[in-house]
């Protein structure tokens, strides 16, 4: 075991016993007995904690400056918990030739976009299959640490734009930035700082209203829901699994990057990446067309009939029977400011990024 005050010391994990009660522990079940946290000083302040599987061990590491420790380690387990139980990693690539001329998304470097916005994304899908049973059940939420986090970009006056580009980067790039932050807001925020955040943004940016209602509607894509995942069969497991992906495909729809983009089947994986996801579902960025449905194919779901019939067709094919991901991104350098600049080249060299939650979460 490590040493106690040396600065160089590796911190120690503690059990989950050391923070919750007994009765509170059989709500999480197994995962629960093997979770160990650690307190981890040398994140920055931005980082409220992270999660990674360590030798075998699942670990909640959390930034004791956090403003709600409690909250950050659920937070924490309810990712492994997630992993362990089917959620897949998410394997983006870029399969067209080139990004349209019209797309935001060329003003940017594609794996900077997935490792950045698409992450956080994702990452609000999978907090909202969890944080109302966190409220219910343990009474603790996400508000205290978008409070901090958001109270300080309003003083500040600026906002990151998850690495995508510059301060003096190109409106539309900040537009999809700032209406991602809206939807963070609004899905995890209290009443008065969705209240003084949204009148921030429209006073704040020329294009405000027209980011708020972008915000509003990749919220509106976004389907919370209170579970508890250890009482769900298998089959209501692959549907929540579905309905996580179904939203992925709304979002990204919604953010109109003026290409098509195909949700693909969640496979095995023969290694565990990062020792936690055993599942991966590809992201394909394909060259647009002119066909009014888009087939989404989510393997691992049974057979049963699309929920979502309007606009995409999910079909699986019964992947059943395995147990137990991606990112949450530390917010990068680079805030939202005004003016524009030149568009960037389109990378060709990199296109096909592999979502990793090494980076951290920051609520």
């Amino acid at each position: 075991p490590p040493s106690a005050g040396g600065f160089f010391d590796t911190p120690p994990q503690q059990p989950l016993t050391d923070f919750f009660k007994d009765t509170e522990l059989a709500v999480l079940g197994e995962l629960a007995n093997r979770v160990r946290v650690v307190m981890d000083r040398s994140l920055p302040s931005t980082l409220h904690g992270t999660s990674r599987v360590t030798n075998g061990v699942p670990l909640a590491i959390i930034n004791p400056r956090a403003p709600d420790k409690r909250y950050v380690i659920l937070h924490e387990l309810m990712h492994h918990q997630l992993d362990e139980l089917g959620c897949p990693s998410l394997c983006c690539t870029l399969q067209a030739k080139e990004i349209p001329t019209e797309s935001w998304l060329r003003r940017t470097q594609f794996q900077s976009f997935v490792r950045g916005l698409l992450v956080q994304l994702w990452e609000l899908i999978q907090h909202s299959r969890f944080n109302a049973m966190l409220l219910r059940i343990f009474q603790c939420g996400p508000e205290s640490a978008r409070e901090k986090e958001y109270r300080g970009y309003m003083s500040s006056k600026s906002l990151p734009t998850y690495a995508m580009c510059r301060s003096d980067g190109h409106t539309s790039l900040k537009k999809v930035a700032v209406a991602a932050h809206v939807a963070t807001v609004i899905l995890e925020g209290s009443p008065e700082l969705r209240c003084d955040f949204l009148e921030f943004v429209r006073t704040r940016y020329p294009a405000g209203e027209d980011m708020v209602k972008l915000g509003e509607a990749l919220v509106a894509c976004v389907h919370p829901c209170d579970v508890e995942l250890l009482k769900m069969t298998r089959a209501q497991l692959d549907e929540l699994m579905t309905s996580m992906l179904y939203d992925l495909k709304k979002v990204l729809d919604t953010l109109d990057t003026g290409m098509l983009v195909k949700v693909g089947a969640v496979q095995p994986l023969k290694v565990k990446f990062n020792q936690r996801c055993s599942t991966v579902a590809h992201v394909d960025f394909c060259e647009p067309t002119v066909s009014p449905i888009v087939s989404v194919t989510a393997g691992g779901f049974g057979s049963r009939a699309s929920a979502h019939p309007d606009d995409a067709i999910v079909r699986g094919a019964g992947f059943g029977g395995w147990g137990g991901w991606g990112g949450e991104g530390a917010v990068a350098a680079g805030d939202v400011g005004e003016g524009t600049c030149g568009e960037l080249p389109v990378c060709s060299h990199v296109r096909t990024v592999m979502l990793d939650r090494s980076a951290g979460c920051g609520c």
